[in-house]
């Protein structure tokens, strides 16, 4: 892999910045220190749903207590009953932690059935977050670490290169693509109590320009702000971009921005127009 130059004055303690297609290093600046990633960690809960259950996604799972964590949430309530892909949704418009525990649990207990195992939430759960550990090192994050689905433990950790290494892979796949590009989705949630909920995207930067996909994590009385964004050059590839340890919630997005008007500059290959054939549309919600 390639040495990347220093990317645009930015307060973010890391920066990574990677051509998806190519695999080009753009940008880098102390890459390979290893930060909380906090809800970072759900790009990573997301690629474990598609990857084992990415055809299931009309099935579904009753939520019940132990789905129901605190912090962010996509308002779940016990005996709800949810699809897969609904899930998804609660997770990543508006990085909901219920939301990624019932993933976990879901895809938890498909992984223990396909061993001969069976197990409660909180089995299931564990065997989730080995199986995060696993997937992150196929795709070449071998700093990262994970302790629970939806990133509140301090063990969630990794560097701005596992992170941007992640990113490479599930921002250009097919299935994830249109979660990550949605800013608004309307759910109709069965169960005990019926009801039509409408989940808008707390991402800021999503929806403007290029920009098809992001993902924040945030510990605000500790000063932690991260984010991932994915967009597309001029030249029709796909770049993702990581800045962890911003100094500001403002200035994680404002950085970013600054990244993504100066990589066309720097890098003359990415502003040419794409001629080779065009991707699929990702501005809907499926």
């Amino acid at each position: 892999m390639n040495k990347g130059i220093e990317p645009p004055d930015v307060s973010a303690k890391s920066v990574f910045v990677l051509n998806a297609d190519t695999g080009e290093v753009l940008y880098e600046k102390n890459p390979d220190e290893v930060f909380r990633i906090l809800s970072l960690t759900k790009l990573v809960t997301a690629y474990l749903l598609v990857d084992r259950m990415g055809d299931r996604l009309s099935e579904t799972i009753k939520i019940n207590w132990p789905h129901l964590a605190g912090g962010s949430s996509a308002k779940l309530k016990r005996l709800d009953v949810w699809t897969l892909q609904d899930l998804l949704y609660g997770m990543v418009l508006v990085s909901g932690n219920d939301a990624s525990l019932a993933i976990a649990d879901a895809v938890g207990h498909d992984l223990l059935a396909s061993e001969g195992q069976r197990g409660d939430t909180a089995k299931a759960t564990a065997r989730f977050v080995e199986e995060m550990g696993a997937a992150a090192k196929t795709l070449g994050a071998h700093n990262a670490t994970f302790a629970d689905p939806y990133g509140l433990s301090p063990q969630n950790a990794a560097t701005a290169r596992d992170m941007g290494l992640i990113a490479a892979q599930i921002f250009v796949d097919p299935r994830l693509l249109p979660a990550w590009a949605c800013t608004e989705r309307t759910l109709h949630i069965e169960g005990r109590q019926p009801r039509t909920v409408t989940l808008k995207t707390s991402l800021e930067i999503l929806g403007e320009g290029s920009v098809i996909g992001a993902k924040t994590g945030s510990h605000v009385s500790k000063n932690i702000y991260n984010l991932v964004t994915a967009w597309r050059a001029p030249s029709g590839q796909t770049i993702v971009g990581v800045v962890l340890g911003s100094k500001s919630h403002p200035a994680r997005y404002d950085e970013m921005r600054a990244i993504i008007d100066a990589a066309p500059r720097d890098f003359p290959e990415l502003g040419a127009v794409e001629t080779a054939t065009k991707r699929a549309s990702t501005d809907t919600c499926h």
